[in-house]
């Protein structure tokens, strides 16, 4: 398994965003501590310099993992399920562009809070069948750039769907495409799950991206999730790809960057 931290150009000061500040940098700075790759969280990805983030990447022989799509939700209100159809072809759009972008690195794209709440719609019936019908529009762009997509299982208190691995990997088995994965991330896992060993089993045929973060979201080995057993059974399932740190700055980047890898690459 690599690790691989979130990084940002711009983001809040409660976002699970660890390194901020210019991209650039940002990569230097990862791959100087250790890092294998770098999750970029990224507004729109036309804004980005794509042959600007390869030079440094190559230069400091350091990866992009996979693409953050959040703000397109956050910033622009941008929903794959909306009931407004002008907004739901922007977030298509907004997602193949992420596509495009995210061919240049073979790295994924990650489908978390851009696809929408039921509160939003007028039923869930009316949410699954709006967010189905655009993420097909998406993975016809996926599937020809050959990209995963990865959706992700989001606490409750952040999302009224898919807040669970078991529901949200039925939503993706029933879509029954191989560049779809679940995307689990500890910290919602540990507000959600019952037990995260037979959790991570139950879903390993769809199991496709992992965020860390402490059980109080700091990095990891600042709270009491038990990443021990995690990585554990993540080896047992032959999860072989990244473990992202998607956590909050505290107490400040730098830090939260260093221990975040240190703890963690201890257990690998």
């Amino acid at each position: 398994m690599k690790l691989s931290i979130a990084i940002a150009e711009n983001a809040s000061e409660m976002a699970p965003i660890v390194l901020r500040g210019d991209l650039v940098d940002s990569i230097k700075k990862a791959a100087q501590i250790g890092y294998d790759a770098v999750e970029l969280h990224i507004r729109d990805p036309k804004e980005v310099d794509v042959n600007e983030i390869k030079d440094v990447c190559e230069q400091y022989n350091i990866e992009v993992s996979t693409i953050g799509t959040g703000s397109g939700y956050g910033m622009d209100k941008l929903s794959l399920s909306s009931p407004d159809e002008g907004i739901r072809q922007k977030a298509i759009q907004r997602i193949i562009d992420h596509i495009h972008f995210a061919k240049h690195f073979n790295a994924g794209v990650i489908i978390g809070l851009i696809r929408g709440q039921v509160k939003e719609t007028e039923s869930y019936q009316a949410f699954e069948t709006k967010l189905i019908m655009s993420l097909k529009e998406c993975l016809a762009a996926a599937e020809k750039e050959n990209v995963v997509l990865v959706l992700e299982a989001i606490n409750r208190f952040e999302s009224d769907v898919l807040c669970d691995l078991e529901r949200t990997a039925a939503f993706v088995r029933k879509i029954n495409s191989s560049h779809l994965k679940l995307h689990i991330d500890t910290f919602h896992m540990n507000i959600e799950e019952r037990s995260m060993v037979n959790s991570i089993k139950n879903v390993k045929d769809v199991l496709g991206h992992v965020h860390l973060a402490d059980s109080n979201r700091w990095y990891p080995g600042h709270g009491h999730y038990n990443f021990k057993e995690t990585i554990e059974v993540l080896k047992e399932v032959s999860y072989s790809n990244i473990l992202a740190m998607e956590c909050m700055m505290f107490p400040e980047q730098n830090e939260a960057a260093e221990k975040a890898y240190a703890y963690i690459k201890k257990l690998l």
